[in-house]
């Protein structure tokens, strides 16, 4: 990373912190509508995947989508007005937390659905192949969707069609799932299972900002067909009351 990397890099995390944090001050006061769940922690990733992304590139992301979209562009008045659920919001006040999009700026926001988010990455990679169109797809996705069949029948399918240009990244033991992946999988080398259903896989300190920018630039400098994962160990919210009282039963 050159320092001007470095110094956006730095400014897009502490910039998806206080927004988090003031996110989740007004959620537990009931200010916000509906929920709100936060990324405080994994700013590391969302900032690694989306830094050099350009315009035409697409996201989509888990319902923790907040970083993912200010590190992609998205104006952050529009983003809280729209948690607000109001007319000015991005969305104009219909989408809330979970499904803040701008498709203008390539963001395809999020869903509620859990696993959802893969096979619709995979749709529009298929999608931009057969257009021409040189743009990537990086879908986010957490441990949690790792015992989803809808995830497995999408990595197949992206394997099958060869969309090479499919980047996703897997927030591992974040802790916000059911538990760590072996324990509610029975089995820990998940990097031997992507790769066999045909993906490219690295595996990196997602807490670390370069290891999570190299391994992204690596994968879309990669020319063949195979689609590509990315595997991030995170810590994520730890020490935060908010997120160990407030939102543990959401």
């Amino acid at each position: 990373m050159n320092a001007d990397d470095l110094i956006r890099a730095y400014r897009l995390m502490v910039t998806i912190r206080s927004f988090e944090e003031a996110a989740g001050s007004l959620y537990a006061q009931g200010e916000i509508p509906g929920f709100v769940h936060l990324s405080i922690g994994q700013e590391a990733t969302a900032v690694g995947a989306c830094l050099h992304l350009r315009t035409s590139d697409i996201i989509t992301s888990t319902h923790r989508g907040h970083g993912h979209a200010i590190a992609k562009g998205l104006d952050l008045h529009g983003m809280f007005a729209e948690l607000m659920g109001r007319q000015t919001g991005t969305c104009h006040g219909r989408g809330g937390s979970m499904h803040i999009a701008d498709p203008k700026l390539g963001i395809f926001g999020a869903n509620g659905i859990v696993a959802a988010g893969l096979p619709i990455a995979v749709g529009m990679a298929l999608g931009l192949r057969h257009q021409g169109s040189s743009a990537f797809v990086y879908n986010s996705m957490s441990d949690g969707e790792l015992d989803e069949g809808s995830t497995w029948e999408a990595a197949m399918s992206a394997a099958h069609h060869g969309l090479g240009n499919l980047i996703c990244m897997v927030d591992i033991n974040n802790q916000q799932a059911d538990g760590p992946s072996t324990k509610v999988m029975g089995f820990e080398p998940l990097a031997d299972k992507w790769a066999s259903f045909g993906w490219h896989v690295q595996r990196v300190d997602g807490n670390h900002l370069p290891a999570v920018l190299r391994a992204f630039d690596t994968a879309r400098q990669l020319t063949d067909a195979k689609p590509r994962v990315i595997l991030c160990d995170t810590l994520m919210g730890k020490g935060v009351p908010f997120l160990e009282t407030r939102e543990k039963n959401h």
